[in-house]
């Protein structure tokens, strides 16, 4: 019984946090259709979607860049800025039916939804810990969100902050629970949400596009557990605490997905165009690399251009929550890396004092070499036969790629035999052709490495639907039903379920309890072994003393060069 009671307290805790982020993001959708658009309620569908589907994603978004902007200010730890985040929900109980709650929330279907699939999704968090980028520096970068306001110069006192994301701002502040799991549940919320989403589109069968590619997807992910050292094709999985790079795939799927649609069919309404630019900012904010979703949009626009943008200014007015958070987010990096785009040194272009000159050059090379970027090798005049080589030798690349191209041969096969295709028009296959092959070639010039590349892979897999006009054969729909339970039941490694019965205790821990640091530069400290600084904020392993001007405002860290 003591797993079963575990196991409840996980699930009530999760659905807390859900909820918060649920309420959240319905309190940001209800404001945006009211101060942009001058309208009271919310379309039943956005992007496809069901509403209601959408709301963890946004509630995200818009607390991630409200935090941003509180931290201008003041440490996330403020007592102002909880109160803040607690008000934030409760516009979103407003203009609820409910009568409506009991005839249509309190069902089946929404028990599969809002208990059973996270019951299954949460049973991660008995073998899950912390990613090995945790202690380098996501959880130090968080620590210092807490304690102080924005930092100018900030990468000085740690290069690797300036590769932190929104990602950093949102797990934050959910360190009130000192077991951690809440940042877990973080990215448990993005495939939570995935596969409710999925369901809606096997179950309504709306739009026959993502319908199938659905399916495929759906098959992808059982092929996952098949294949070159036991399988792993590129389909999402559980990372480690503090990695964001599911929930980055995930978002950048469906994004791009419903770009698709609307080149397809030339036609969207101005709500779901907005949010539509909203996710892609967010994508980008998660990580920086993402911002090849750029393409689609672009096109996405075009399309567009003539129908709702052709002599209409007012329509603009649709951009102006992007460009707002954009604005904030901008600013922000600048002025806490000395680079517009980090590591990106061509954008490093100012005159601050703290700014160390050509010191980005090197970061950028770090994060290129660490991932097998082609670039790196064709700086260093080396042939791609041998970033291939060099490539294809590690075990984790070569196994993906094997996996995927296996993979995909036998989708495309179950294709061909089961379901009967139409044409494309051109732009729809230009879009997603010249997309998937900027993708491939975006990550082989700076990281192909298999984490990055998931969003690409599933997109890959669910482009396949978009030609296909129905099934030839009567298949009982209940199958896919029955790949879907399978595919969430999978995707928990087999380990996680034996650690609940076993052990039913999460596996997170407290560093402060387990790191141990020696003397280094001036009054800083590092490990006594490794790289790993955890939450010690006294901590670094730059090479140089910093030391922090506390200013009138704005702290600033010099480098003593």
């Amino acid at each position: 019984m003591t797993f079963l009671l575990v196991h409840i307290e996980l699930l009530v805790k999760y659905l807390l946090l859900f909820s918060y982020f649920y309420l959240a993001g319905r309190s940001f959708l209800l404001m945006l259709n009211k101060l942009i658009l001058k309208e009271s309620n919310l379309p039943n569908r956005i992007l496809f979607t069901k509403s209601n589907i959408l709301f963890p994603f946004m509630g995200i978004a818009f607390v991630g860049n409200l935090l941003i902007i509180s931290n201008y200010f003041l440490p996330l730890k403020s007592n102002i800025v909880y109160f803040g985040l607690f008000i934030l929900f409760i516009p979103g109980l407003f203009q609820i039916d409910s009568k409506h709650i009991r005839k249509t929330i309190i069902n089946a279907y929404n028990f599969l939804k809002f208990i059973l699939i996270p019951s299954i999704l949460i049973m991660s968090s008995y073998d899950t810990s912390w990613h090995v980028d945790a202690g380098y520096y996501h959880l130090n970068h968080q620590n210092w969100l807490l304690e102080s306001n924005m930092i100018l110069g900030q990468v000085n006192i740690f290069w690797a902050f300036g590769m932190s994301s929104i990602y950093e701002y949102i797990s934050a502040i959910l360190w009130f629970d000192r077991s951690f799991i809440l940042i877990h549940f973080l990215t448990i919320i993005f495939i939570h949400t995935f596969y409710m989403i999925l369901i809606e589109y096997l179950k309504e069968n709306k739009n026959k596009e993502l319908y199938f590619a659905s399916i495929f997807i759906l098959v992808f992910s059982i092929l996952d557990n098949f294949g070159v050292e036991g399988g792993r094709n590129g389909f999402i999985y559980i990372q480690g605490v503090t990695k964001q790079d599911i929930p980055v795939a995930i978002v950048f799927l469906l994004v791009t997905l419903w770009c698709f649609l609307i080149i397809k069919y030339k036609k969207s309404s101005e709500f779901d165009l907005m949010i539509l630019f909203l996710l892609s900012f967010f994508i980008v904010q998660i990580k920086l690399s993402s911002i090849v979703i750029v393409y689609p949009l672009i096109i996405t626009l075009f399309v567009l251009y003539k129908s709702m943008f052709k002599g209409k200014l007012s329509t603009f007015k649709i951009f102006i929550p992007t460009v707002f958070f954009f604005s904030f987010w901008l600013l922000k990096g600048y002025l806490t890396t000395g680079c517009l785009l980090f590591p990106l040194s061509s954008t490093c272009i100012n005159n601050f004092d703290w700014y160390v000159a050509n010191s980005t050059e090197s970061f950028e090379s770090v994060t290129t070499t660490a991932s097998y970027s082609l670039i790196d090798y064709l700086y260093q005049s080396q042939s791609i036969i041998n970033w291939w080589e060099d490539f294809y030798a590690k075990e984790i690349n070569r196994t993906v790629l094997l996996n995927f191209f296996s993979s995909f041969i036998l989708i495309y096969l179950f294709k061909k035999i089961f379901f009967k295709s139409n044409k494309m028009s051109f732009l729809l296959n230009f879009s997603i052709f010249s997309f998937i092959f900027l993708n491939i070639i975006y990550l082989s010039l700076y990281g192909p490495t298999p984490r990055y590349a998931v969003g690409t892979l599933m997109l890959i897999i669910g482009t396949l639907g978009f030609n296909v006009s129905k099934i030839k054969i009567n298949i009982n729909q209940n199958i896919f039903i029955i790949i879907y339970f399978v595919s969430i039941f999978f995707l928990v490694r087999a380990s996680s379920y034996q650690s609940f019965l076993n052990n039913p205790e999460t596996v997170l821990f407290d560093p402060v309890e387990l790191a141990k640091y020696e003397p280094s530069i001036g009054n800083w400290v590092k490990p006594d072994i490794g790289d790993a600084c955890w939450i010690n904020l006294k901590c670094t392993m730059e090479n140089e003393n910093i030391h922090i001007d506390e200013g009138t405002f704005f702290k600033t860290a010099f480098k003593d060069l």
